[in-house]
């Protein structure tokens, strides 16, 4: 099958009126092709809609049939990558949602020999449809390695509610389209000074590339760049320049940080992730949220809202508590810190590292200070008159 036809194939769910037409009295028919995964049976479904569609004459829905606000669905398909190897591919759709309490987005997955470490991802949590909102279309952009075995592309939906999609079309793009891979590497380049037109452009090495980031703290497959960087060895054991060890197994990590015993659980998946145990002698409870972000240890607590209209990078949430025009702390999240499978021991590091204290960021409007009540300080000495 060429790849004219390939893209045919995949678009036949949405195109073709009597392939998806609603048997009276049954489930609601899905299009060829596609199917639901869910986090427990009978959470979601999909069908066919006809009445108010996008673009074209029909559109296909996924809306939750629990009140759970913990669980998530999938309406997806899944196709081999041998006709996008070496390609840039971009999956879009026009969507629309109705009362999503949670999030949802389009999602494309890339995955090669290991399905456990995928080649390329994306879904739309940075940037999650939430709410009700009109029509309107997205994308997704991913390069595809030459080691790509499996393409898994469609609409997720964490949380309650109903989104709808339709117009879907897998495009191969060139390099002037921008990926949105969250676990994409991204070039570090040091400032500086400016550079000649024939210098070439610096390009940071393969252990200096980051996929995620918490504030200022980055991570990459190999490195968590901490006060103290740790790296991973070739037994998949992350070590300190202190010699601090730290254990991943599954969703737990275990370990030493800062001098202090770790042991904590990962749990993501959802449109909540959280990390919770013990640290040291004290409690850890960080909950990441789209619209909010709880950091607690022992009785350290910092409380923050999403700034949705924050100047900050297309793949990162920025979270601000303020008072009036005044930013009181502030922690950026970014990439694969915000993947609904994010990776664990760079994930808990990465937070720990931030501190549970706040961080007023510079350039801020001044803090106002209580007002002297100093005799002393609002007299002014007298000054002797200048010696003619």
């Amino acid at each position: 099958m060429d790849f004219r036809k390939k893209l045919a194939a995949l678009l036949l769910a949405l195109a073709a009126p009597a392939a998806l037409a609603e048997p009276t009295g049954s489930t609601p028919k899905l299009p060829v092709g596609w199917y639901v995964t869910e986090s427990a049976p009978k959470r979601y479904e999909a069908g066919v809609d006809t009445s108010a569609p996008c673009e074209g004459s029909r559109s296909a829905y996924l809306r939750s049939l629990s009140p759970d606000e913990a669980g998530y669905g999938t309406f997806m398909q899944a196709f081999g990558a041998q006709d996008f190897r070496g390609k840039r591919l971009r999956f879009s759709a026009a969507t629309r949602v109705k009362d999503v309490d949670g999030w949802a987005g389009l999602w494309m997955r890339v995955e090669g020999p290991d399905p456990k470490q995928p080649l390329a991802f994306d879904n739309m949590q940075s940037r999650a449809l939430v709410g009700t909102r009109g029509c309107k279309r997205h994308e997704v952009v991913l390069d595809v390695p030459k080691e790509a075995t499996t393409i898994m592309a469609g609409l997720i939906m964490s949380g309650t509610g109903q989104a709808w999609l339709d117009g879907v079309r897998f495009e191969v793009v060139d390099e002037s389209v921008a990926v949105t891979d969250l676990l994409a590497s991204r070039p570090l380049v040091a400032s500086t000074g400016p550079a000649g037109l024939d210098e070439p452009t610096p390009v940071a090495k393969n252990d200096q590339v980051p996929v995620g980031r918490v504030g200022d703290i980055w991570f990459n497959n190999g490195r968590i760049m901490t006060a103290k960087p740790y790296t991973r060895r070739q037994d998949g054991v992350w070590v300190s320049i202190l010699s601090e060890e730290i254990f991943e197994h599954g969703i737990a990590v275990t370990g030493t940080f800062g001098q202090r015993k770790v042991d904590l659980l990962v749990k993501a998946g959802t449109s909540l992730t959280r990390i919770e145990g013990t640290w040291g002698e004290d409690l850890v409870d960080i909950q990441l949220r789209p619209d909010a972000l709880t950091m607690k240890w022992g009785r350290l607590t910092r409380q923050l809202l999403r700034d949705k209209d924050a100047p900050v990078d297309s793949t990162c949430n920025r979270y601000v508590t303020t008072e009036g025009p005044r930013v009181l702390d502030l922690v950026d999240v970014c990439g694969a810190a915000l993947s609904t499978r994010p990776p664990t021991a760079q994930l808990v590091l990465s937070f720990l590292d931030n501190g549970f204290r706040r961080v007023v960021p510079p350039r801020n409007f001044p803090i106002p200070q209580p007002p002297v009540r100093s005799r002393e300080a609002l007299n002014t000495p007298s000054v002797s008159p200048p010696p003619q």
